[in-house]
């Protein structure tokens, strides 16, 4: 070997030969780093800043996904003398219910999930309108105590004012990771009553102070009192990716294939826990 390196003329086969497996290796390096990224669906939408909409479009083509989306209102014993009923359900129901979601091995997930559903198996979301703090001191207990996810559909003008959420209150379930907050609007007005103006201040004006105050990000809006239009739709459909009704049952992706009138199960103080079971035995995912 001695003799073969000492030979001058052997110097040049050497450095070509070494030549050739540095290329071969920076191609073989190319390629696996290559054939890596196209096996990852997913990036990290803290670097890349991605937004709801972009992330949705990693998801498979073919799935089809059937969620019960329960819809709440005030979490009360007592309802005094509002003739509302129905609208207020006992914290020993909304627990009742929530311990069986938990027991029996659901997934709550956030309204801004509903674009990717096909992360879960047996899907379910719990969503509150209006959220007066009746709330934050009869049901926020129940969701730190089971570690279920829920989201608030707030009102951002009532925010601070009597008997309503604080922005004290509102920081401090966001910091749990459990709860979400979205848009119900700037102050819970009929959107079909108002002239388009009105309608794109009530929308787009509340999901810009809520990003600003809270600096978080709004996908969903949550129609007052389930009204809406097609002048409406489009309005929302410009930053929201999400529209949601009061009625409708459950959310099957194949049939209610627009996302801006997605269906909710009205959850009223006369629900049995019977009636919440067989709604979410409907819950499923299948990916095709």
């Amino acid at each position: 070997m001695k003799k073969f390196l000492k030979n001058k003329k052997a110097l040049p086969i050497i450095i070509l030969v070494i030549a050739i497996l540095v290329i071969l290796f920076i191609i073989i390096f190319r390629y696996e780093v290559n054939v890596v990224k196209k096996r990852t669906p997913y990036v990290d939408d803290k670097e890349n800043n991605t937004s709801n909409a972009e992330q949705q479009e990693l998801a498979p083509e073919n799935y089809e996904a059937s969620v019960p989306i329960f819809m709440y209102h005030f979490i009360l014993e007592d309802y005094g003398d509002n003739p509302d009923v129905e609208n207020f359900m006992k914290p020993s129901t909304l627990e009742e219910q929530i311990k069986y979601i938990v027991d029996n091995n659901y997934q709550t997930i956030f309204e801004s999930e509903l674009g990717r559903l096909y992360k879960y198996t047996k899907p379910v979301a719990l969503t509150f309108d209006d959220c007066f703090v009746y709330f934050y001191n009869n049901a926020f207990p129940l969701v730190k105590k089971y570690k279920v996810k829920v989201t608030l559909n707030l009102i951002y003008n009532y925010l601070n004012g009597e008997n309503y959420l604080t922005d004290d209150q509102v920081k401090e379930m966001l910091d749990t990771g459990l709860v979400e907050i979205e848009s119900h609007t700037l102050s819970h007005k009929e959107l079909t009553t108002l002239s388009i103006e009105e309608q794109r201040k009530q929308i787009l004006d509340s999901k810009k102070n809520f990003e600003e105050k809270f600096g978080v990000n709004l996908s969903t809006l949550c129609y007052p009192v389930g009204d809406y239009n097609e002048e409406t739709i489009n309005i929302v459909k410009e930053q929201y990716n999400f529209g949601l009704a009061m009625t409708g049952g459950v959310y099957h992706t194949n049939i209610h294939t627009n996302k801006y009138k997605i269906p909710r199960i009205y959850a009223n103080r006369s629900m049995d826990i019977n009636t919440f079971a067989n709604y979410l035995k409907q819950s499923k995912v299948v990916i095709h």
